[in-house]
């Protein structure tokens, strides 16, 4: 569902409604990243892994600490196999976070209207921070924004952009 009952609103910007998807994170005991560790997830903070097909599989978004939204089996294999090597520690976080997606050309203006992206996202492919003060990680990929906003502050969330985006054609 694409909130926003204003054709016009969701020409400018999409936010579609959160989904609930199973998630998990990992953090590991030391950082800098060693061993293992340091071959298997992204290095540095702020990077990301994703599929062929652009989406986020693997966000390093705070010093050896990874959301892993969605994941493969392969990737349960893999961070499975480093909290083997006691490299971390694996965590369900089913419930934790919901994700939106906005597109459209003034999704970018609305997220600007509460961060500044250019330097929240400098030298970063993702981010925690706060968004409309929501706990929220961020993720730009062509044409589109990911966010995963903790489940408690999903609706404040969808409301604050939504009527933010609602505003810009008003």
């Amino acid at each position: 569902m694409i909130l926003g009952q204003n054709s016009g609103v969701a020409a400018l910007c999409r936010i579609e409604e959160p989904t609930l998807q199973r998630a998990l994170e990992f953090k590991t005991f030391k950082f800098p990243l060693v061993a293992a560790a340091m071959t298997d997830l992204p290095a540095s903070p702020g990077a990301v892994r994703r599929d062929p097909s652009g989406r986020a599989t693997l966000l390093h978004f705070a010093p050896g600490r990874f959301l892993v939204p969605a994941p493969t089996a392969d990737v349960v294999r893999q961070l499975e196999a480093l909290q083997a090597t006691r490299a971390g520690a694996l965590f369900d976080v089913d419930g934790k976070w919901q994700a939106f997606v906005l597109t459209g050309p003034a999704a970018e203006r609305v997220l600007a209207s509460t961060v500044d992206l250019t330097q929240v996202l400098s030298d970063r492919d993702c981010a925690a921070l706060r968004l409309f003060d929501c706990p929220a990680i961020l993720a730009p990929r062509p044409n589109a924004f990911d966010v995963w906003v903790e489940s408690s502050y999903a609706s404040a969330f969808r409301d604050c952009a939504s009527r933010l985006a609602g505003s810009l054609v008003d």
